[in-house]
């Protein structure tokens, strides 16, 4: 079968419109509209799982000035009557997206929503172009400056207010405000100067139409993190928050594990179920287990093309997708010995235990160990592990995909905190067979990023070799077992067929350097590692003990 997979559509009528191929998640309207109604809500899932593509079809449903019967036409919503004929078409909606919202001072993040707002006043300029007695000339004029970017920053900020009430005026029906990515403005601004300021004006924007408000019958936003609870407006603290924690609507964005064998079957790759579920499976949100769509859409879509390569193995689409998601990473690396040794456990597979704050300011992300994990959670960089709330939760990095994310951040950190050359010579001399000039090499790295670790751990410098040969394009393997066990990282270079087998040893004390190099090497020739390299057909591979003790290295080959 033929699919049309054009995953970079977000807007739900340009998808249908253009036959992109749509898995049916409909049943989120039913939920929300019939089952779960609140006049404030938030959905807070990570990057890519859809959000901006459930809020269009939310707007594309109820937008009484649409027809959408087409556009739904075959969808599982057409089948509920009574939903259809309440909501379907049948009500105003303001629908805006803070997604382009910043800038490099609070005086640009303003002028760049006034520019928002003003395209907003533009889709509904007929409430000032036609006659309606029910508008007053008050309520004209100010949605004229609006529209002309010249109104009042407190103007521009009851600017959903005020088109909310002159919609509620003109159709007698009171208004649907959906705004998506909604946090985006504090996200972007966050460790800047204008960060108070326009966490302030957007949440002064959001209280106007969050209260209590007859020209309003609900407001919805998405966004990554519930940041706004506890806010000095009022309105704001209505919110009812639908987080990757909660039960409700927990498959309503995403895709389910039957979602993705309908992906695979429709493209006739269903053989492909088990490598997509260890790459982009992992996460559970409520008590459901889902996929990110933006992974699962990309790779089927390469497999289609024939632009896979299955040298080189399923791609991380997802990383590098969010800077503000990135900068979240790197606001922790190196902040305490705590963090770091968790961040090891992680990364070795383990899970780790944590209070979760389900509501989190952006300015209160790298206050304590607690709160990065929290913000990492909420954000898709880790996901629970257990299905029930806990008070004290047990977290774990959902899959490969994730995991290579997490490299890539290691490397981005050393490469701006040393020179690019040590990196670069150390993976040359280590490729080379030259053990004593990367010893050197390494020993110069570990000089210079001392203060990235507190304390040093085996798996502090597995880390930092891992993202060095992640920041260069190699395929990284941790801890993959081979032979009569596992070592601790394969770098692969697939095009050239060559391998690099690194046991890494960490010694107490200096004096136990030489003993723990001698560990290392006995290891790899007793337990056969290179064989899964032979197995799989590369033709050359280096095998090396390297034996750490503080920023002092030895590294060993065995020939």
């Amino acid at each position: 079968m033929s699919i049309n997979i054009k995953a970079s559509y977000d807007d739900f009528r340009e998808l249908r419109e253009n036959n992109s191929y749509y898995i049916d998640k409909t049943d989120i309207l039913e939920e929300y509209l019939l089952r779960n109604f609140d006049k404030a809500v938030l959905f807070a899932r990570p990057r890519r799982f859809g959000k901006t593509l459930t809020m269009t079809m939310f707007r594309d449903f109820l937008d009484i000035r649409q027809d959408s019967q087409n556009i739904f036409q075959g969808l599982k919503v057409m089948n509920n009557n009574e939903l259809i004929d309440e909501y379907m078409n049948r009500y105003p909606v303001v629908f805006i997206s803070l997604k382009a919202v910043f800038g490099d001072s609070f005086e640009s993040v303003y002028q760049s929503l006034c520019i928002v707002v003003s395209k907003l006043c533009e889709e509904n300029k007929f409430l000032v172009e036609e006659e309606n007695k029910n508008i007053s000339e008050v309520s004209r004029q100010l949605f004229k400056k609006l529209w002309a970017q010249e109104a009042k920053q407190t103007n521009t900020e009851q600017s959903l207010d005020l088109i909310s009430q002159m919609l509620k005026q003109y159709y007698g029906k009171p208004v649907f405000v959906i705004i998506d990515e909604y946090d985006v403005p504090m996200a972007k601004a966050l460790g800047t100067p204008a960060y108070e300021k326009v966490r302030d004006m957007i949440e002064h924007m959001l209280s106007y139409v969050c209260k209590t408000n007859a020209n309003v019958k609900a407001v919805m936003l998405s966004g990554c993190l519930y940041t706004v609870k506890n806010s000095s407006y009022t309105g704001v603290n209505n919110i009812i928050p639908y987080t990757v924690l909660s039960s409700s609507f927990a498959s309503g964005i995403g895709f389910t594990d039957m979602d993705v064998k309908k992906v695979l079957n429709d493209a006739e790759l269903t053989d492909e179920f088990d490598l997509v579920s260890e790459w982009y499976d992992g996460y559970i949100f409520g008590r459901v287990k889902m996929y990110c769509p933006w992974d699962v859409l990309l790779y089927v879509k390469s497999v289609l093309n024939d632009d896979y390569s299955k040298a080189n193995g399923p791609e991380s689409y997802w990383l590098n997708t969010s800077e503000t998601s990135l900068n979240i990473i790197r606001g922790f690396l190196g902040k305490t010995a705590n963090v770091n040794e968790m961040f090891e456990q992680l990364l070795a597979g383990n899970t780790i235990e944590c209070t979760v704050k389900d509501s989190l300011p952006y300015h209160k992300i790298h206050e304590n160990g607690d709160n990065i994990w929290s913000a990492l959670l909420e954000t898709g960089y880790l996901t629970k592990a257990v299905t029930e709330k806990m008070q004290r939760m047990p977290l774990r990095i959902p899959n490969k995909e994730v995991k290579v994310a997490f490299r890539q951040e290691v490397w981005e950190f050393f490469r701006d905190k040393i020179d690019n050359i040590y990196v670069r010579d150390l993976v040359d001399s280590l490729w080379n067979g030259e053990n004593k000039k990367a010893e050197a090499d390494l020993n110069q790295i570990l000089e210079a990023t001392l203060s990235f670790y507190h304390e040093y751990h085996e798996y502090s410098y597995h880390l930092i070799l891992d993202g060095f040969f992640t920041g260069f394009g190699y395929r990284v393997q941790s801890e993959r077992e081979s032979g009569f066990g596992r070592s601790d990282l394969f770098i692969l270079d697939p095009f050239r067929m060559r391998g690099m087998i690194l046991e890494l040893k960490h010694a107490k004390t200096e004096s136990e350097l030489e003993a723990a190099i001698r560990e290392g090497m006995l290891q790899i020739a007793k337990k056969h590692y290179e064989s899964i390299l032979r197995y799989e057909g590369y033709n050359t591979y280096l095998k090396y003990s390297i034996a750490f003790y503080d920023k002092n290295c030895i590294i060993e080959r065995l020939t």
